[in-house]
């Protein structure tokens, strides 16, 4: 029993410290992020917000509002929007998809030959 005893008071300090180190890291001094934009989320964010700017801007038509959220993705907005339109169209996705992307492409003026089909005014099917 002698040789148990210290080892249960690490074992009770250690269950201590986490419990206390979890407390104050979720209810005490929790981290909050606020007024983050979207120039800072990881690519595969970056993609999933192009894409809901493009079914919004499908919704509502309001080039100004998509203009805004293409811009609030940093310097490499347009090139974002681009490379996931393209994306979307050689992975052969949902249609009406691509021709949301590729609507909100064209319209903030970006353009690319793969794009041509899926456009209204030029030779697309829509």
């Amino acid at each position: 029993m002698a040789r148990l005893r210290p080892f249960l008071i690490i074992l009770l300090g250690m269950a201590l410290g986490v419990g206390l180190g979890l407390y104050l890291g979720w209810e005490v001094w929790p981290i909050e992020f606020t007024d983050a934009n979207p120039a800072v989320l990881q690519a595969g964010y970056q993609q999933d917000y192009v894409r809901m700017t493009a079914a919004a801007y499908a919704a509502d038509g309001d080039l100004g509002a998509a203009q805004a959220r293409v811009a609030s993705l940093g310097p490499d907005g347009n090139e974002t929007v681009l490379s996931v339109t393209l994306d979307a169209i050689l992975a052969g996705g949902d249609e009406a998809e691509i021709r949301r992307l590729v609507k909100l492409a064209a319209d903030i003026g970006l353009s690319s030959p793969a794009m041509t089909p899926y456009l209204p005014d030029e030779g697309g099917s829509q």
